[in-house]
């Protein structure tokens, strides 16, 4: 799993092969790929081509609001505004058009990279309206669209977990631990039924730190080890990272996890991944 070369995502049996998939996006999944497992300067060098290169705006948009994330887990947050914006301008025309998912996918995708930045960059307000936003966007396309569009992982399942996500993390950064419970919840539902085995690692992350808010530390330590192990298995190391910086926290054995966490960072520093840990 640790190879620059085969990605797990457009190699699956999951992935939407259809005449409606936009030129490009295979590429786009090789380098989402190369990031989950740490190779961030392949990943961007991917993603800086196809942004380049690409003639549709919707995989533009897709590689702006990646790039973003990369950006973003390095701690540019206020960079990370750039590319996002830029992802919501290239597709907010087309994602209008009820009939193209993939456009809807890429504008939801750029909203809600520019809420998470506006959480590192201290902006709540702008936050809390930019998941809200996309919140309306969501339910308003599940009203028209039901279960058709819900069976497509990529762009409906996908990008209703990352909302959720970002709105458990806006609840955690915002100081109203109680307000993280319920997106908690949501994102624990939509990951279940993920075949990208990095969602539901990062899902489980994220419910590991609202337990430690909470006060539940040996729930979120056994949580986080689980994802340490998981994130083992499946080579994402940037995951694996965050899981023993947590335990080195709050795990049973902190001195041994901060080593860990040390030598993850040190090992995704070599593949071009600096990470920052959060204040």
């Amino acid at each position: 799993m640790d190879s620059t070369s085969s990605p797990w995502w457009s190699n699956a049996s999951w992935w939407p092969q259809s005449s409606s998939t936009p030129d490009g996006v295979d590429t786009w999944a090789a380098a989402v790929d190369l990031g989950a497992r740490g190779h961030g300067a392949a990943a961007r060098a991917a993603l800086d081509a196809l942004a380049r290169e690409t003639t549709d705006p919707r995989t533009a948009s897709l590689a702006h609001s990646t790039r973003a994330s990369l950006i973003r887990q390095a701690g540019g947050h206020g960079t990370a505004l750039i590319d996002d914006g830029l992802a919501c301008r290239l597709v907010a025309g087309a994602a209008r058009d009820e009939g193209d998912e993939w456009a809807f996918a890429a504008w939801i995708d750029g909203l809600v990279g520019l809420a998470a930045d506006g959480l590192g960059v201290g902006d709540f307000g702008a936050s809390r309206a930019l998941l809200a936003r996309a919140g309306s966007l969501l339910a308003d396309r599940e009203g028209r669209a039901g279960e058709v569009r819900a069976g497509e992982w990529i762009t409906d399942g996908r990008v209703r977990l990352r909302h959720a996500w970002v709105q458990t993390e806006f609840a955690l950064f915002s100081g109203d631990t109680p307000g993280a419970v319920e997106p908690r919840e949501r994102a624990l539902r939509l990951a279940a039924d993920a075949p990208s085995p990095r969602h539901v690692v990062k899902t489980d992350l994220i419910a590991a730190a609202v337990a430690a808010a909470n006060g539940e530390l040996r729930t979120a330590a056994s949580i986080a080890s689980d994802c340490e192990n998981a994130c083992t298995t499946w080579g994402l190391l940037p995951l694996q990272w965050a899981a023993v910086t947590m335990l080195s926290g709050i795990g049973p054995d902190p001195a041994a996890a901060a080593r860990r966490a040390a030598d993850s960072a040190d090992r995704l520093a070599a593949r071009g991944m600096p990470v920052t840990p959060a204040a």
